[in-house]
Formats: C-alpha cells, sequence, structure tokens
C-alpha cells in the first residue's frame, strides 16, 4: 500500500499533523506510541531496561520513569544506542505488520528520527533480505528552533538543558529537507497547517491513483527502510 513517513524533530507539529491526515481516512502508524506501550506493558522490555539501568528507573508504582529515561538516553549516545538496539527491532515489526492490517486510504507511519537511527537505513535498492518496509514519500515537518524549545517546555515541561539534548540529537532543517520529498515549515497557525497537510493529501491521492494505473512491473521509486 502507499506509504509515506512523516519525520521531524521534537515539538514540529508531527501529532497535530497525523491527526489531520487521520481526519482524512489516513492510517497512522506512530513509532512514539508503539514505543511507548512497549516501555509500559512488555514485560520483557521491562526487565531488560531494569537489569541495564537499576531499580532507579522505576516510579513509585513500579512503572517505567520514561521522563527519566530520556533523561538517560540523550545524555549519553551509548545508553542511546544500547536502546535503540533493544527497542527498535521490536517496533518495527510492529510498524510491518500495521501496515500490512491498515484500512486507510494510504499510510502514513511516523518515525521522528528516521534519518538519525543506527539501527535503520534508507536505500533505494532493494535489500536481499525481507527485513524492510517499502515507502513512497518522506515528509519533513520542521519548526523554529526557538519555538521548538518553546512548545516542548510547555508540552512536556521539560527544562531547556534537556531540550537541547534532544534537539543536539537531531539533524539540521536543512539537512532533512535535502533528503525529503515533501516538506511543512510549522511556525504560524493550526489553520496553516491543516491547509498544508489536505495539500499534501491531494497530492498523495494523486500520486496513489497514478502508481495503481501504471504496469505492475514499472521500477519502484520510491525507497526501502532496511533494519539492520
Amino acid at each position: 500500500m502507499f506509504t509515506v513517513v512523516l519525520t521531524g524533530g521534537i515539538a514540529t507539529g508531527k501529532s497535530t499533523i497525523a491527526r489531520n491526515f487521520a481526519n482524512l481516512g489516513v492510517s497512522i502508524v506512530d513509532a512514539d506510541q508503539i514505543n511507548h506501550n512497549l516501555i509500559d506493558n512488555s514485560p520483557v522490555v521491562r526487565a531488560e531496561l531494569v537489569g541495564h539501568f537499576g531499580k532507579s528507573i522505576l516510579k513509585k508504582n513500579t512503572a517505567i520513569d520514561k521522563d527519566k529515561l530520556r533523561a538517560l538516553i540523550f545524555a549519553s549516545p551509548k545508553e542511546r544506542e544500547w536502546l535503540e538496539r533493544l527497542l527498535h527491532p521490536l517496533i518495527f515489526r510492529e510498524i510491518k505488520s500495521s501496515i500490512q492490517q491498515a484500512t486507510g486510504i494510504y499510510n502514513l507511519v511516523v518515525i521522528p528520527l528516521l534519518f538519525e537511527s543506527k539501527t535503520s537505513k534508507l536505500l533505494k535498492k532493494k535489500p536481499s533480505s525481507t527485513n524492510f518496509i517499502q515507502i513512497d514519500r518522506i515528509l519533513v515537518v520542521s519548526s523554529s528552533r526557538e519555538l521548538q524549545i518553546q512548545r516542548a517546555r510547555e508540552r512536556d515541561l521539560l527544562e531547556k538543558k534537556q531540550i537541547e539534548a534532544i534537539l543536539a540529537v537531531q539533524i539540521s532543517p536543512e539537512e532533512s529537507f535535502n533528503r525529503a520529498d515533501d516538506v511543512i515549515q510549522n511556525d504560524t497557525c493550526l489553520l496553516r497547517l491543516r491547509n498544508s497537510t489536505l495539500a499534501l493529501h491531494q497530492k498523495y491521492l494523486s500520486l496513489l491513483t497514478s502508481s495503481k494505473l501504471s504496469l505492475d512491473d514499472s521500477p519502484f521509486l520510491g525507497y526501502y527502510l532496511a533494519f539492520k
């Protein structure tokens, strides 16, 4: 099925854009939601986290403290890589399954660190293994650094130092623009953001129609997101 990946930095508006697409009948697969579900509900993941970080990672109610976990991994590249190697294969498996079961007009997969992850790679040539998902378009959403910091402080109650640590591991907007097929600049109002979403939706519907009318043996012009 036609699949778009939405990516972008912290507090750029990915969730709002995903909701806009969902209201248009698009199936949404959110890597962050899958990540949170695994941390909250998987006994295997919980055991690995406590075994690695110790019981200090737990809240008083014995749930994983995701705020403390986030602070730890963004303060240490080594810890972030360890966590990615634990969670990303599980997240990928769920993303692939969700795409296969989707019933919407097309799929929008939200992957915040698409370009930065060390556990996956974007390819133009089909991998020899089956450990990949097929992507038709990459959509990047961006905002000014000042707005990102303001939104993250208001939404997540994070300190500026914590936000800057998260921003430090994300590639520059200019680099992400160069690797994207489509871009939304989210620096204004919700109405403009909704209109931008609608314009892209119409574009994707046109591309979807064209792909259905093309010959079965026509070359695939998108990407393969391969997992290591």
